[in-house]
Formats: structure tokens, sequence, C-alpha cells
């Protein structure tokens, strides 16, 4: 369930966001809410709210 922040979207306080793998490739972070537990894949775009499924095929190295 997601919490209030994470249901607007991606935006600050970013301090509640942790770091949890990069990807080089693209480059591209893969950061998790420590309020509820959200992934969100952070690009060169907007950043993107993504499955555990997803996480774990863009970031295999992650311990999600």
């Amino acid at each position: 369930m997601l919490c209030t922040e994470c249901q607007s979207g991606y935006h600050a306080p970013y301090d509640r966001f942790e770091r949890v793998a990069a990807n080089p490739k693209m480059p591209a972070y893969l950061m998790r809410c420590k309020v509820c537990g959200a992934l969100w894949n952070e690009t060169s775009g907007p950043p993107v709210l993504i499955t555990r499924t997803e996480a774990r095929w863009l970031y295999p190295q992650a311990r999600i």
C-alpha cells in the first residue's frame, strides 16, 4: 500500500527515499520509499513507480 506521498508521485522531500541499486548502462537508479517501500525507477526522464518484478528485471543485483 502506497503512503500518501507516493500516491501523489515522486517528489520532495527526497530524504524519504533510499537508493537500492544503480544501472550504469542506462543510467538509472532504483529508489525505495522509506515510509511505504514503494519502488521507483529514477532515470533521465520522470521517475516511474515499478513493481518488484520489474525491479528484479531492471536491477538483478538488487536485494529487494
